[in-house]
């Protein structure tokens, strides 16, 4: 499914910011979660969508329900993500370890969209929010490549971090019991709103079976960081 692990290396310190609203492509890119900010053995990768992921969405998009369309079983009509209309997108970047294979870091997908108005950027969000409020509570996925199959449990609660405001969705993943019993896949995506810009992070895990769900708290540790960057 995704990558691996836990955060080793973010800043202890809140760094000074880089930049200020209005905020432009190049400007939000100097805040995005770079390969230092997660230790070593990190780098980065710019997802140009010719990827063989098991599961698609556009590269340009923001994340709304995660992995629902693989689903047969979600009754409501859910989109996995929103593609804005009349943003300039920076793209979508993954910092993951070096290696494939158990690892000690995680694996973060990042991307954002920057609007010329605030009012562009309100009305985007509200769509989003809009749209990951119909992702359902559970879901199964049936058939597919193996790392996609099981069940998923979906939660959501609002988040603010330094004047940046939206909701992070947690999503747990786990095989079923022939394919792969010893391990689950823990999910964050948060996406996050600021003046003209839109911004998405998702931090994903891999964890023993008995071991806490904790990406929630990384992730969080980790945009109170990148985040302070962007002013």
């Amino acid at each position: 499914m995704l990558a691996l692990g836990v955060l080793t290396g973010c800043s202890s310190g809140t760094p000074e910011p880089l930049t200020k609203p209005p905020y432009t492509v190049d400007s939000i890119r100097l805040g995005l979660v770079r390969a230092g900010d997660l230790g070593d053995g990190a780098t980065e990768i710019k997802d140009n969508g010719h990827s063989s992921h098991v599961v698609y969405t556009p590269p340009n998009s923001i994340p709304t329900c995660p992995y629902s369309q693989r689903s047969e079983d979600v009754g409501a009509d859910v989109q996995p993500a929103v593609e804005p209309v009349g943003g300039n997108p920076t793209g979508r970047i993954i910092v993951a370890p070096e290696l494939l294979g158990p690892s000690s870091l995680p694996v973060v997908t990042q991307g954002a969209v920057v609007f010329q108005s605030s009012s562009l950027a309100d009305s985007t969000m509200n769509t989003v929010v809009a749209e990951s409020a119909k992702c359902p509570a559970t879901f199964s996925v049936l058939g597919g490549p193996p790392s996609v199959l099981g069940e998923y449990t979906v939660g959501s609660r609002p988040i603010e971090i330094g004047g940046w405001k939206g909701f992070a969705q947690h999503l747990v993943h786990t095989s079923p019991p022939d394919v792969n019993p010893d391990t689950y896949d823990d999910l964050v995506t948060v996406v996050v709103h600021k003046a003209n810009a839109v911004l998405y992070v998702g931090y994903a895990q891999i964890k023993a079976v008995g071991q806490r769900a904790d990406s929630d708290e990384k992730v969080k540790t980790l945009l109170k960081t990148t985040l302070a960057r962007l002013g």
